[in-house]
């Protein structure tokens, strides 16, 4: 029973890594016994890259209350302070234009954590619709979708039964011109099984593979207000977690049905 146990315990710790590696915010952890000074590995990553537009998330790991502040210990520089953040509470932090370059933070109680976020520009002529897929499965899987367009993606809403993505766009153009999409591949798979534009599919779009991207162009008229990308799969109706959370149900059930069993037989 104490291996029982054991497994599932491990199981859960997992259910944390799992999240952070499907979501395209940039995830930073407060690793366990990260006051203890001895501690090699306080944030994980301790240095990491990310585009402006993008969010930053700082999630408390440790079992002891934490805090995010940017700047170096003694000398904040006022872009951030996240306050008092208890065991699997977090932070978030939008990067904007004037945070291009090297972004240092800390732990106001424990000045040895220390990380920084290296900030680059996106791609020029490029914007970013961010937290694509938080109305979808259990929310926390989401995504930072960057695009280039003479008008603005104000919303992106995920229909898990169609798997599809659908973009509502707005801005006054006098001409026809394209959409480029840079469809993170975990946000919607290819092939792509159509593309619609205000309701009705085409032909002359295009897509182009890159790693952990497809970018998808797409030819919109001046009176173009939704454009909708049909996958193979799209962020699953339940997220990480939840999945995690099903899994962990699942075989603790078969362990304990054949410990009962073992001991029936007995």
């Amino acid at each position: 029973m104490r291996k029982i146990i054991i497994s599932l315990a491990i199981l859960v710790l997992l259910i944390p890594l799992v999240s952070s590696s499907f979501a395209d915010t940039v995830q930073i952890i407060i690793m366990r016994g990260a006051a203890d000074q001895q501690v090699s590995r306080t944030f994980s990553p301790p240095s990491t890259n990310a585009l402006v537009g993008e969010t930053v998330q700082w999630s408390n790991g440790d079992q002891v209350t934490h805090s995010v502040t940017s700047g170096t210990p003694g000398n904040p520089d006022g872009r951030f302070d996240s306050g008092p953040m208890e065991l699997g509470q977090y932070f978030s932090y939008t990067l904007k234009t004037t945070d291009i370059g090297v972004i240092h933070f800390y732990d106001k109680t424990y000045p040895w954590m220390t990380g920084t976020l290296n900030v680059q520009a996106t791609q020029t002529g490029y914007k970013i619709i961010n937290d694509v897929g938080a109305g979808a499965g259990d929310g926390k899987t989401t995504f930072n979708v960057q695009y280039a367009s003479p008008k603005d993606i104000i919303s992106a809403v995920i229909d898990p039964k169609d798997k599809s993505v659908t973009f509502t766009l707005v801005g006054k153009v006098d001409s026809d011109s394209i959409l480029v999409l840079n469809l993170p591949t975990r946000l919607v798979s290819a092939p792509f099984l159509g593309v619609q534009v205000d309701g009705q599919f085409i032909k002359n779009f295009t897509v182009e593979s890159q790693i952990g991207i497809s970018v998808v162009t797409i030819p919109i008229s001046s009176l173009t207000e939704q454009v909708s990308v049909v996958g193979s799969a799209v962020v699953p109706e339940f997220g990480p977690i939840a999945g995690m959370i099903l899994v962990v149900s699942i075989i603790a059930t078969i362990i304990v049905a054949r410990f009962r069993l073992g001991h029936k037989l007995v």
